[in-house]
């Protein structure tokens, strides 16, 4: 037997004795969790885009982290638009192989769907080559064959559809079942697969579509609001109206005018600004359109993320009038920035201003009577900008990295 053995006191690693080692915390001795993120484009443009961007940054750590994907990722691009700073060292890329996207190319009917759906197939055969420790789909529910986190933006199970998401080729009687059981066959996807996930939702709008549609209950992690907001006092702020999103009919942009419009026929000098990403040059005409003969409207294109953060703090107002909007990053970010937001009284972005009467309306008429209403009237003004700081750090990029850091680390 040895006469001196060795103890820990005795033995140094890099400097640092085995004592010490023994008490540091767990997370900084155990081997690192590793994580497969789930996800089929994580581009510049789009809310899910920017929760798996987060995500990743949440993540990156640690974990010992992977995205699955369909195609590479500019982290430059995603960095400039949500305020992330991913490195390529951050994770490990797989890419599925080109027979992937050579299939999806080639699939007679193309959507969102079928993009989930491939996506399924890629992952599970990554994780039965590499056996992760956990799994997270940051697009919607997946059935990756065994238990796995899913960060839910709207429930693809639900029916009926929202009215935005309908194609001409979803009316055909029939085929709307058809193309579902389809795509379910092509994931190797099931119901009871899906419902065996941790489910995280966006929103209480959105975890109660998901009772509704699996009977299943979710957490809310509300979805990471970038931007570092400068704090421009209210009186140097512009009297005027801000909106971001898309140059999409689905945003209802011409609704948004017609509320400035009537808002300023109740005397109240209100200028209005639209910060956006060009998509449909059709829609986005028409509205260029209505821009040229209005001198106080003006829309601003592909601003950088701190360009945006600017603009958007320089304004008192900001309005939101998509219908049934599943969140709505773009509402939080202008509340974030601390303007009096209104939005139209449906799906997450009146759950964003905590269903306040006085900032959620029906139609372009009732929106406009609010928002004169609040510009002319100093007492609830102030009120109401009391009320929308309240609530600026409930959709912090802070609050959204620790929340899933959180679910991530206990999750078995």
């Amino acid at each position: 037997m040895d006469e001196n053995p060795i103890t820990p006191d005795k033995v140094n690693v890099n400097g640092i004795e085995l004592s010490t080692i023994a008490r540091l915390p767990a997370h900084l001795t155990a081997k690192k969790k590793r994580v497969l993120v789930s996800h089929p484009y994580v581009s510049a443009l789009g809310g899910a885009s920017t929760v798996a961007a987060w995500a990743l940054q949440a993540l990156r750590d640690e974990f010992d982290l992977t995205l699955a994907t369909l195609r590479p990722v500019d982290c430059e691009s995603v960095n400039q638009s949500f305020g992330t700073s991913l490195r390529d060292g951050d994770f490990a890329l797989r890419q599925a192989p080109s027979y992937y996207r050579t299939a999806l190319r080639y699939l007679p009917v193309q959507g969102a769907l079928v993009e989930l759906c491939i996506m399924m197939r890629w992952a599970k055969a990554l994780d039965r080559q590499e056996h992760f420790d956990v799994i997270v789909s940051t697009n919607n529910e997946a059935d990756f064959n065994r238990r796995a986190i899913q960060y839910v933006h709207y429930p693809w199970v639900y029916l009926p559809r929202p009215e935005i998401e309908m194609r001409w080729y979803h009316r055909i009687p029939g085929f709307l079942s058809l193309y579902r059981g389809w795509c379910a066959r092509l994931a190797q996807c099931t119901n009871e697969g899906l419902r065996r996930n941790l489910w995280l939702a966006n929103s209480s709008f959105v975890a109660d579509k998901i009772k509704q549609a699996h009977g299943k209950e979710a957490l809310i992690l509300y979805p990471p609001v970038p931007g570092r907001f400068p704090p421009i006092p209210w009186e140097e702020r512009r009297r005027a109206v801000v909106a971001v999103g898309r140059m999409s009919a689905i945003k209802r942009w011409e609704m948004a005018v017609e509320i400035v419009d009537l808002a300023r026929r109740h005397g109240l000098d209100l200028g209005f600004t639209l910060i956006c990403h060009k998509e449909d040059p059709e829609y986005g005409g028409r509205i260029t359109a209505l821009a040229e003969s209005r001198p106080w409207f003006r829309i601003l294109y592909d601003l950088s993320r701190d360009e945006l953060a600017g603009e958007v703090a320089r304004h008192r107002y900001g309005i939101h009038t998509m219908e049934n909007e599943h969140f709505g990053i773009a509402p939080a970010e202008i509340l974030r920035a601390g303007c009096i937001t209104f939005v139209h009284n449906s799906g997450g972005p009146a759950e964003i201003v905590g269903y306040r009467p006085e900032l959620t309306f029906s139609d372009a008429a009732e929106g406009a009577e609010k928002l004169a209403t609040a510009a002319s009237d100093p007492r609830l003004e102030r009120e109401l900008k009391s009320f929308v700081d309240s609530r600026r750090n409930c959709f912090s990029v802070e609050r959204f990295c620790d929340g899933l850091r959180e679910v991530v680390r206990n999750f078995e």
